[in-house]
């Protein structure tokens, strides 16, 4: 067998060079063992001689060597999306191109897709807790790649998102599976591409946007929450089209799954899901501010939250003089309220939720000890008399 003679894999033809051992781009790379295949390319790992670093190398099919235009249009592809550096992105280095190989220089993550590591789990999906990490780590690479250099993804699924052995989150191959497969379609090679995670204006064919991006992130955590994305059975392009998604907790029950999907995840990957693009959150920030946001009781008469404790049941347990003093408390911190900004108040109803039962243990084992609870409630009496002074000097 030649040099130039081509080895045969699935519908491609590839180089003879994709073996062990070969080297690739002048002699800069070598190859070492392979860590999977695509549609559109062969992806392996491979030593950089010239950097002295592991890279992830993504080997073309010999056909993409016939089309300068084409090498010159993926160059440009890997040139824009070399400019992005992100902790969440995994970094595009180089294009590669010689007379035996054509491929893509990207940085290596050791670790597993999501899309993998959730088939290791009990029902072969991720529970809420386990994947907010995560999700944060996505919106913060997308909203990143969006509004300092107006890129998009085009083909985000949890394919192309990775966690390495530390447990961080990479998003890999941003703006390059889609540009392959684009381009191995114009040359009549159509790549199958990740349909379920499309949306209807990309499936259309039209120029990819960030709100396709949008779209994209929320079947993704659809697919990671309930186990598979939003339409995955039958005429899955028809049903993007035309049906709206049925609601995660329907999916769940429907595959016979415990749990419930709390209110503000469903209402926001459902908005990340609507058809039209202008319902849909503007931006990756929208959407994890609507994933963080906090299924809240109605509202009390006071709009206007207090910190501290249960003023009424304290008194009762408490002297007459410690009851006074807590009703004067309560007073200061009314007026505090007033002056604290919102965002603050927020902040610290959230701290005070996030102790939950435990703080509650610890009031009821104050409330047997009044010498304890005198001295806490003249301390905190203190911390509040200094706030009020540091206000009223300030203003």
């Amino acid at each position: 067998m030649t040099r130039n003679q081509l080895v045969s894999v699935g519908q491609q033809e590839w180089p003879e060079v994709a073996t062990t051992g070969a080297r690739v781009g002048g002699a800069r790379y070598i190859l070492r063992r392979i860590l999977g295949r695509g549609t559109c390319t062969q992806v392996w790992l491979a030593w950089d001689f010239k950097l002295e670093r592991d890279v992830a190398l993504k080997i073309l099919p010999r056909s993409f060597l016939q089309d300068a235009q084409l090498l010159e249009r993926l160059d440009e592809e890997v040139r824009r999306s070399a400019r992005l550096a992100h902790p969440a992105i995994g970094r595009v280095y180089d294009f590669v191109c010689d007379y035996q190989a054509a491929a893509i220089a990207t940085e290596y993550v050791d670790g597993w897709p999501l899309a993998v590591v959730k088939m290791d789990r009990p029902e072969k999906r991720f529970r809420i807790e386990d994947i907010t990490l995560w999700v944060y780590q996505l919106c913060a690479a997308l909203e990143y790649a969006h509004h300092e250099f107006c890129l998009v993804h085009r083909s985000l699924t949890p394919s192309n998102l990775l966690l390495n052995r530390r447990e961080q989150l990479k998003v890999t191959d941003f703006g390059i599976d889609y540009a392959v497969g684009r381009f191995a379609a114009e040359h009549g090679n159509p790549a199958s591409g990740a349909i379920a995670y499309m949306s209807p204006q990309q499936m259309q064919g039209t120029e990819a946007s960030v709100l396709d991006d949008i779209y994209a992130l929320g079947a993704t955590i659809y697919d990671l929450v309930t186990g598979t994305p939003p339409f995955y059975q039958g005429d899955v392009r028809e049903q993007i089209l035309k049906l709206p998604p049925p609601a995660m907790n329907d999916r769940l029950l429907e595959l016979g799954f415990d749990g419930v999907i709390p209110t503000a995840w469903e209402e926001t990957v459902a908005a990340c899901l609507a058809k039209d693009p202008g319902k849909r959150p503007q931006s990756a920030n929208e959407v994890f501010s609507g994933l963080e946001r906090r299924d809240k009781p109605q509202p009390m008469p006071n709009s206007r939250p207090t910190y501290g404790w249960d003023q009424k049941g304290s008194a009762e347990a408490l002297s007459p003089g410690v009851g006074k003093l807590l009703k004067f408390l309560s007073k200061v911190q009314a007026w505090l309220a007033a002056k604290i900004p919102l965002q603050l108040q927020e902040t610290l109803a959230r701290a005070v939720a996030m102790a939950g039962p435990r703080a509650e243990e610890g009031l009821a084992a104050l409330r047997g000890n009044p010498a304890l609870v005198f001295a806490l409630t003249m301390a905190l009496v203190a911390v509040n008399l200094a706030i009020a002074l540091w206000f009223f000097f300030r203003h």
